[in-house]
């Protein structure tokens, strides 16, 4: 039996990542939290703890704004067929009504997965409300690949508009929105938004709290820790519904937790019957999707190759990940800088999958008691 501990100490060695977190529940109670390696390289940053506060990246997708809508949903701001030109006229007529907050959800809006709008914006606007309106402003303006529906596409450019059409619905800025409709809920003070725009409000968040530094940044000529690393997040002034949220890896799992007791029918900020809709898995052809989720696919997922059918993830891009899995009442929270100092260094590829399968062994084997 694989110590997966012991493995994240062996990814360090490597130079799989810098540093990192591995946070396992099951059932509600935590089984593993473990913390290795450093925040920084050259100079050496402090050891990463628990506590660490990593760049989440992707994983802002389905822990804010796949929460959000829900939340939007139960509340009647909109549907899940509300047509996305009806709170967005500025997609003008190149979607039609055909294009729905549903197809942005599950990655079916037709929409390329990237663009570098960063690249394009005046100088000055980058991290401001200009910046933002300029970023949303291209987006709008970008040309469908395939009509709505036909296939999925993974796209972060769909989570643009969905953020922007979520603030449009509920009357309020995306990051309060997060705030008061999942975070709050979870009383969770350890997973925010880095407002650039809130200057003050993020030198409070930051304030006290160790980051996990990210890369050496050449658009923006500094190694990054505690600013948002995805470009387009940042152009748009460090808040985006594709990325942006910052956390620890206790504050990751509660909120892939809230999911678990939501679909098992318990008490839970996001409605069980709106929970089951949104894991349900999405009727297109591509690779397998929840609205919100990724799921693991037959062979070579990032998952590994022991979570069951009913398994709901996601990855970000800077090296991190959540893994929940209802009939095994699970939460695997991976967070490491492996971005740190280039995105180049891309072993975690190779390493991640192996992880996964090692946690389950762990735990199928009678790993014992519960570890910090």
């Amino acid at each position: 039996m694989v110590d997966p501990a012991a493995l994240m100490d062996d990814g360090v060695r490597q130079g799989v990542f810098p540093g990192g977190v591995l946070h396992v529940e099951q059932g509600g109670r935590a089984r593993l939290r473990s913390a290795h390696g450093r925040t920084a390289l050259g100079p050496e940053g402090a050891a990463v703890g628990l506590e660490t506060v990593f760049d989440l990246a992707s994983l802002t997708k389905p822990l804010a704004t796949a929460g959000v809508a829900l939340q939007a949903v139960d509340r009647g701001a909109l549907a899940l067929d509300t047509p996305v030109v009806r709170l967005l006229p500025e997609l003008g007529g190149q979607a039609g009504g055909a294009l729905t907050v549903e197809h942005l959800l599950a990655h079916t809006s037709g929409l390329p997965a990237w663009r570098p709008y960063f690249r394009e914006l005046p100088a000055g606007q980058a991290g401001t409300a200009a910046g933002r309106a300029a970023l949303r402003a291209r987006c709008a303006a970008e040309p469908l690949e395939a009509p709505p529906g036909a296939r999925i596409e993974y796209s972060d450019l769909g989570y643009v508009l969905l953020e922007w059409l979520l603030e449009r619905a509920l009357g309020t800025p995306f990051e309060a929105a997060f705030s008061s409709l999942v975070a709050a809920p979870l009383q969770l003070e350890e997973a925010f938004f880095l407002d650039l725009k809130a200057a003050g409000e993020a030198a409070r968040l930051r304030a006290g709290r160790s980051f996990a530094a990210t890369e050496r940044c050449a658009w923006r000529g500094r190694v990054l820790a505690g600013e948002v690393h995805d470009e387009n997040a940042w152009a748009a002034g460090g808040v985006a519904g594709h990325a942006g949220l910052f956390g620890t890896a206790a504050a990751v799992a509660r909120i892939a937790r809230a999911w678990l007791d939501a679909l098992a029918g318990r008490p839970s900020p996001f409605d069980p019957s709106l929970a089951g809709r949104f894991a349900r898995p999405v009727e297109a052809p591509g690779p397998r999707r929840a609205l919100g989720f990724d799921a693991p696919s037959a062979e070579g997922s990032q998952a590994g190759g022991r979570l069951g059918p009913r398994a709901l993830g996601h990855l970000g891009f800077t090296g991190t990940s959540v893994w929940l899995e209802p009939d095994r009442e699970l939460v695997i929270v991976l967070l490491t800088n492996r971005v740190h100092p280039t995105r180049e260094n891309e072993r975690i590829k190779a390493f991640r999958p192996g992880l996964h399968d090692a946690v389950l062994g762990w735990l199928e084997g009678g790993a014992g008691e519960a570890r910090a």
